[in-house]
Protein backbone atom coordinates (compact mmCIF):
# COMPACT_ATOMS: atom_id res chain seq x y z
CA UNK A 1 0.00 0.00 0.00
CA UNK A 2 1.46 3.22 -1.10
CA UNK A 3 1.93 6.62 1.09
CA UNK A 4 -1.08 7.97 -0.66
CA UNK A 5 -3.22 5.23 -0.13
CA UNK A 6 -2.89 5.37 3.54
CA UNK A 7 -3.39 8.73 4.09
CA UNK A 8 -6.89 8.94 2.07
CA UNK A 9 -7.39 5.84 4.59
CA UNK A 10 -6.37 7.63 7.72
CA UNK A 11 -8.48 10.57 6.61
CA UNK A 12 -11.48 8.66 6.16
CA UNK A 13 -10.94 7.48 9.72
CA UNK A 14 -10.48 10.49 10.99
CA UNK A 15 -13.57 11.95 9.44
CA UNK A 16 -15.59 9.48 11.36
CA UNK A 17 -13.96 9.83 14.71
CA UNK A 18 -14.98 13.48 14.20
CA UNK A 19 -18.34 13.14 13.31
CA UNK A 20 -19.24 10.25 16.37
CA UNK A 21 -17.32 12.90 18.45
CA UNK A 22 -19.56 15.52 17.17
CA UNK A 23 -22.65 13.65 17.41
CA UNK A 24 -22.12 12.61 21.25
CA UNK A 25 -21.15 15.91 21.66
CA UNK A 26 -24.77 17.51 19.94
CA UNK A 27 -26.48 13.94 21.99
CA UNK A 28 -25.03 15.05 25.23
CA UNK A 29 -26.03 19.06 25.04
CA UNK A 30 -29.35 17.96 24.25
CA UNK A 31 -29.86 15.81 27.07
CA UNK A 32 -29.06 18.82 29.15
CA UNK A 33 -31.55 20.78 28.29
CA UNK A 34 -34.17 18.50 28.34
CA UNK A 35 -36.84 18.76 31.39
CA UNK A 36 -38.59 21.27 32.86
CA UNK A 37 -36.97 22.42 35.73
CA UNK A 38 -37.38 25.79 37.37
CA UNK A 39 -34.64 25.79 39.51
CA UNK A 40 -31.35 25.86 38.41
CA UNK A 41 -29.13 22.32 40.10
CA UNK A 42 -26.26 24.20 42.38
CA UNK A 43 -22.70 23.93 41.45
CA UNK A 44 -20.79 21.27 42.04
CA UNK A 45 -17.01 22.35 43.84
CA UNK A 46 -14.62 20.01 43.38
CA UNK A 47 -12.55 20.02 46.65
CA UNK A 48 -8.86 18.62 46.95
CA UNK A 49 -7.55 16.21 49.06
CA UNK A 50 -4.74 17.97 51.34
CA UNK A 51 -0.69 16.71 50.70
CA UNK A 52 -0.87 15.38 53.99
CA UNK A 53 2.75 13.77 53.48
CA UNK A 54 3.99 17.24 53.06
CA UNK A 55 2.73 18.39 56.04
CA UNK A 56 4.49 15.58 58.10
CA UNK A 57 7.74 15.72 56.53
CA UNK A 58 7.49 19.45 57.44
CA UNK A 59 7.09 19.21 61.08
CA UNK A 60 9.66 16.40 61.36
CA UNK A 61 11.95 19.04 59.05
CA UNK A 62 10.96 21.63 61.52
CA UNK A 63 11.82 19.57 64.74
CA UNK A 64 15.27 18.28 63.43
CA UNK A 65 16.40 21.83 62.78
CA UNK A 66 14.91 23.13 65.82
CA UNK A 67 15.22 20.53 68.65
CA UNK A 68 17.70 18.23 66.82
CA UNK A 69 15.69 14.63 67.50
CA UNK A 70 14.47 12.48 64.88
CA UNK A 71 10.67 12.40 65.09
CA UNK A 72 7.71 10.37 63.58
CA UNK A 73 4.30 12.52 62.53
CA UNK A 74 1.24 11.01 62.32
CA UNK A 75 -1.48 13.38 60.76
CA UNK A 76 -5.30 11.97 59.33
CA UNK A 77 -5.25 10.40 56.37
CA UNK A 78 -7.59 12.29 54.62
CA UNK A 79 -7.98 16.58 55.46
CA UNK A 80 -9.92 18.53 52.49
CA UNK A 81 -7.96 21.60 51.51
CA UNK A 82 -10.11 24.34 52.39
CA UNK A 83 -9.67 26.68 55.28
CA UNK A 84 -9.66 24.61 59.03
CA UNK A 85 -7.88 23.38 61.40
CA UNK A 86 -6.66 19.29 61.99
CA UNK A 87 -4.36 17.63 65.08
CA UNK A 88 -1.12 15.32 63.63
CA UNK A 89 0.95 13.85 66.52
CA UNK A 90 4.68 13.96 66.68
CA UNK A 91 6.38 11.25 68.47
CA UNK A 92 9.94 11.51 69.49
CA UNK A 93 11.98 9.62 72.81
CA UNK A 94 14.02 11.66 75.43
CA UNK A 95 17.78 12.71 74.80
CA UNK A 96 18.46 10.96 78.01
CA UNK A 97 18.10 7.49 79.40
CA UNK A 98 16.19 5.66 79.73
CA UNK A 99 14.61 7.08 76.22
CA UNK A 100 10.66 7.27 76.40
CA UNK A 101 8.39 8.47 74.36
CA UNK A 102 7.53 11.74 74.07
CA UNK A 103 3.86 12.32 72.06
CA UNK A 104 3.41 16.43 71.19
CA UNK A 105 0.35 17.53 69.39
CA UNK A 106 0.73 19.73 66.45
CA UNK A 107 -2.46 22.11 65.50
CA UNK A 108 -2.53 22.49 61.83
CA UNK A 109 -3.97 25.11 60.34
CA UNK A 110 -5.30 25.37 56.91
CA UNK A 111 -6.03 29.26 55.85
CA UNK A 112 -6.91 29.00 52.19
CA UNK A 113 -7.94 26.57 49.60
CA UNK A 114 -5.01 26.65 47.71
CA UNK A 115 -3.01 24.93 50.55
CA UNK A 116 -1.49 27.50 52.83
CA UNK A 117 -0.56 25.60 56.28
CA UNK A 118 0.99 26.20 59.61
CA UNK A 119 1.18 24.48 62.48
CA UNK A 120 2.44 25.01 66.15
CA UNK A 121 3.00 22.54 68.97
CA UNK A 122 0.48 22.46 71.86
Amino acid sequence: MNLRARRSELTTVLGVRGAVTAALAIACAGLGACGSSTTSPTPVTATKDLDVAHVERAIERSIMSQRHLRSKVVCPALVLQKPGKFACVATTYSVKTPHRKIKTAFVVTIHNSAGYVTYIGR
